[in-house]
């Protein structure tokens, strides 16, 4: 039905195919371990079937060297590939040896005995020792995330392997003449069209196995990072309750009166404790939303505005700062959160003040589309063009970072917090003439 170059195309056409797709994958930064091998693998797979097309109708047999050896070193690649996925290291003189053999082979039956049957033989020998030593090896994978897909390609490479072992014994029992090169065809025919189902089965099959590998990695490093939060929280109330306590015995205590200046300073503190107490509880209620959906809350954005700006009342104060803020409407979020964000960004102003002239905070609201946008505009020192794509990212400062305390948290929080709401955060500003960070959140249901 097929004759043998219309099967060396469709491989040539599969495989270069898989090969491009996999490359594509790779360009894209996709992190899988093996990736490169198994593209190396369809690369050479399509390069001898390409070479076979040209030298399957001459009867020159040191031609058939070349293609043959790229079948071994193809099947090479692809275990290796497995190896790389597993995290096993490679088998480097059983793999050299094994090819060198295998080449050697080919080149004497070829060269000298020009016997195409016992070429194929040795082929066979190397195809079916790689794919075995990849089948025994993804078929003993214990590890969860890897368990399944293993399993998988283990199946399909030990199939490869089985099929090539027959190959072993039954091509030396083939005639001579005519009849060598029909059943020589009517066989390697069938290699061909398993090959191109393999082809697609072993790119397939890799590629959901690193996938499913790296969804697990990702839910275990998220369960840890859940108990991680968890044991903090436990950590840090302990402490903080002491603190809540001891600050309420001294102005509760009934005892000596206290000094009104201190007095205003224990509140200010005993405020502070409790605020920081909330945040924890909204902490564990953040991280538990993840796994069980968020709830839609309505904020009161004023209100949230006062409580942030009540926790910076002192530096406010310091600095002798302006700020004046208009009505804002409620949006869809958690209202500890957003006081987080109103938190940040009035903090970041206050810090990034200029010091030749007194701070103003402007903060102003406007409604579009059904978002609500929150303008904080200030006369600080500004931010650079070049810095300001880049102030969202975490660990990322702008300006003379020496010169301001900070650990390039605040803004990569304020948009991680914003977007989970639904919502978008932006700068813009010029440099020595203040910033403008808008942020941006779904009006709350009326």
């Amino acid at each position: 039905m097929f004759d043998t170059s219309s099967l060396l195309f469709s491989l040539f056409v599969v495989k270069g195919t898989m090969a491009l797709i996999l490359l594509l994958f790779r360009v894209t930064r996709f992190r899988a371990n093996g990736l490169p091998e198994m593209t190396g693998a369809m690369t050479l797979g399509a390069v001898w079937a390409f070479a076979g097309i040209i030298v399957v109708d001459r009867s020159n047999h040191v031609m058939a060297i070349g293609p043959l050896t790229l079948i071994c070193a193809a099947d090479m690649f692809a275990a290796r590939a497995m190896r790389r996925l597993q995290e096993l290291p490679f088998r480097w003189r059983t793999e050299v040896s094994l090819l060198a053999v295998c080449i050697l082979g080919i080149a004497y039956f070829s060269a000298i005995e020009q016997s195409l049957s016992f070429s194929l033989a040795v082929t066979s020998v190397a195809s079916a020792t790689f794919c075995g030593l990849a089948a025994y090896d993804l078929l003993s994978e214990k590890r969860e995330g890897l368990q399944t897909g293993c399993r998988i390609l283990g199946g399909l490479f030990g199939f490869w392997a089985l099929f090539h072992l027959v190959l072993v014994f039954t091509r030396p029992l083939y005639g001579s003449g005519a009849e060598l090169v029909e059943q020589i065809i009517t066989v390697d025919h069938l290699v061909l069209f398993l090959n191109n189902i393999l082809a697609i089965s072993w790119s397939l099959g890799f590629l959901w196995t690193s996938y499913s590998n790296a969804q697990f990695r990702f839910r275990a490093a998220y369960e840890e990072l859940n108990r991680f939060t968890g044991a903090v929280a436990h950590d840090l109330r302990s402490p903080l309750n002491a603190v809540i306590g001891n600050i309420e015995a001294v102005t509760h205590g009934g005892g000596a009166a206290i000094p009104e200046t201190q007095r205003r300073f224990l509140d200010s503190a005993h405020e502070a404790a409790l605020r920081m107490n909330r945040f924890i509880n909204d902490l564990l209620a953040d991280a538990r939303s993840g796994e069980t959906g968020t709830e839609v809350q309505v904020a009161d954005a004023t209100s949230c505005f006062r409580e942030a700006a009540a926790g910076l009342n002192a530096q406010i104060e310091a600095v002798a700062a302006s700020v004046q803020v208009a009505d804002l409407p409620a949006v869809s979020s958690n209202s500890l959160q957003l006081t987080r964000v109103f938190h940040n960004l009035l903090d970041n102003a206050i810090k990034y003040r200029a010091h030749d002239r007194d701070l103003t905070i402007d903060v102003s609201a406007g409604r579009q589309d059904g978002m609500v946008h929150i303008a904080f505009r200030d006369n600080g020192v500004g931010i650079a063009k070049a810095d300001q794509a880049r102030v969202f990212e975490r660990f990322a400062r702008a300006g003379k970072q020496s010169l301001v305390e900070g650990d390039g948290m605040g803004l990569a929080e304020c948009r991680r917090i914003v977007e989970k709401a639904g919502g978008a955060i932006a700068v813009s500003s010029d440099l020595g003439d203040g910033a403008t960070f808008t942020v941006s959140l779904p009006a709350a249901p009326e």
